[in-house]
């Protein structure tokens, strides 16, 4: 799971004498985070000029160190045991003036001299004049620390960093600094996020509308009124006794001709006496599939108009199951919600409680009533995810972002698989609802209280509802309150209706 973490800089300032002990700090660094990164959301990353500088014009070296990463530390580490360093334009050594940066911007400073033994022709008395004077000058300035040995720095520097970072009131900084705000906010029919929730009329999000289905319609009846075919004689086509005999003509059903007749009419559509016919198209006689019969015989013209009128009759099926439910939603109005996090933390477990006054809204127990054909068109022809919900843009993202671990569990829909068996979609069309309007709803005296839960939002994030929230009667705004995982207080709220 992602987490939210708050990074620190230590800078590691030491002059070239200073070798082990810079091992040391990187071990004590990863294991500080380690015990405490996941717990505190705290992370501590090292800085020094042999793995943090790179080459650059245009400035003397140390001047180019503090702009590429010195100026920008939280704390640093100085330490000293007989070399004072290489002097830089303003300052002793670059040691030196790292540290004076880092106290001037009043940043934490963790200053060690070591006690180390040393063979005196390894030592360089000048040098370690500055060491000694240096040491003299910042005892008025903060505390520092001697050590005789590696593993005694390596211990003091650990419980100096620990009870720096851990102490109760750097915690409660950290704490102050990574903190979750959640608040409600609109999406407006643009598409964008704005303070106050917007009515609008609802769109559905779906691939044809009726005016496409009725466009595709006239398109194919245009299409094969071109289509002219002849029926010639089976003579003439030389075709033998057997041949025959192994194949039937193929012809529209009734059904179907009064259907395509039924749109024609409607659509004020003349079709020609040749409309239906297919020539000497046939079909073997012997099977080629469980259900299906042979494969089709004729021209490729034939097979072409045959396969036109088959397309048309399912296009008509189509927008016959899908007008009504065009209809039913037709100036319907609705809002869009979403939940924002403008803080620096993640959040986990929301729950937002919306108040609505009562019977202003369009729950799962008002929506339209469709037949089972409509139903079936709904689960099988449409997604209803994407008809209801708000997909991602730009600015805010859809609703399964929140889900951290996505268990999806298949209802079991009834099956299509036999010719001529229709099911019965009704419980298929309730759970398909539910899985998509999964909100809590609850009437109480005047109100109507909705609940939603967010498992996961990121920092500087916007999810989007569900689904739109269908409403009937006209109010001001919604009251709400958020609780969470992370945060201990509820947060209240207000978002305005436009």
């Amino acid at each position: 799971m992602p987490k939210s973490v708050t990074q620190y800089s230590l800078l590691i300032s030491c002059p070239g004498d200073i070798k082990e002990e810079i091992t040391s700090v990187e071990e004590c660094v990863k294991q500080f985070n380690t015990l405490y990164s996941d717990a505190l959301g705290i992370e501590i990353v090292t800085k020094h000029w042999r793995k943090n500088s790179f080459a650059q014009s245009g400035g003397k070296p140390q001047e180019l160190l503090n702009k590429q990463f010195v100026n920008d530390c939280d704390t640093a580490v100085a330490i000293m045991w007989t070399r004072f360093g290489t002097p830089t334009d303003e300052y002793g050594s670059g040691t030196e003036e790292e540290v004076e940066i880092m106290l001037s911007s009043e940043k934490q400073v963790f200053m060690y001299f070591s006690d180390k033994p040393l063979s005196p022709s390894q030592l360089n008395s000048d040098e370690y004049k500055k060491v000694q004077a240096f040491k003299e000058r910042y005892k008025d300035r903060g505390l520092y620390f001697t050590y005789t040995s590696r593993e005694d720095f390596k211990t003091l520097f650990f419980a100096h960093l620990s009870q720096y970072f851990l102490s109760e009131k750097r915690v409660a900084e950290v704490k102050k600094e990574r903190n979750a705000e959640l608040k409600l906010v609109g999406i407006n029919a643009l598409r964008r996020i704005d303070d106050a929730a917007h009515v609008m009329d609802f769109l559905p999000d779906v691939e044809i509308t009726k005016d496409q289905y009725i466009d595709k319609i006239n398109s194919l009846i245009q299409d094969i009124s071109a289509m002219k075919l002849v029926k010639q004689n089976e003579q003439m086509k030389g075709i033998s006794t057997l041949s025959f005999s192994l194949s039937k003509s193929v012809t529209i059903s009734e059904n179907d001709r009064k259907l395509i007749q039924a749109i024609a009419d409607t659509l004020k559509i003349d079709l020609s006496e040749n409309f239906f016919n297919l020539g000497n198209l046939s079909q073997s006689t012997i099977p080629s599939g469980i259900f299906g019969g042979g494969p089709l015989e004729g021209t490729s013209q034939e097979k072409l108009k045959y396969k036109k009128i088959e397309e048309l009759t399912e296009t008509i099926s189509k927008c016959l199951s899908w007008a009504p439910i065009e209809t039913a939603f037709s100036g319907k109005k609705c809002i869009k919600l979403a939940l924002q996090n403008y803080g620096t933390a993640i959040d986990e477990d929301v729950e937002i409680t919306l108040l609505f006054p009562r019977n202003c809204l369009i729950t799962l127990k008002d929506f339209p009533v469709f037949d089972n054909d409509e139903m079936g068109y709904l689960l099988n022809e449409c997604d209803m995810e994407e008809m209801f919900g708000i997909g991602s843009t730009s600015e805010y993202l859809d609703y399964s972002a929140s889900i951290i671990n996505r268990h999806f569990t298949p209802h079991m829909r009834s099956s299509t698989t036999f010719p001529g068996y229709t099911p019965d979609y009704s419980d298929d069309y309730i759970n398909e609802l539910e899985d998509v309007f999964c909100y809590s709803v609850f009437e109480e005296g005047d109100l109507c209280i909705v609940k939603l839960k967010v498992e996961y939002i990121k920092h500087n994030t916007t999810i989007a509802f569900p689904s739109v929230i269908f409403i009937q009667d006209a109010f001001s705004s919604i009251d709400y309150t958020i609780t969470s995982k992370n945060s201990p207080e509820v947060t209240q709220g207000k978002i305005a209706i436009e």
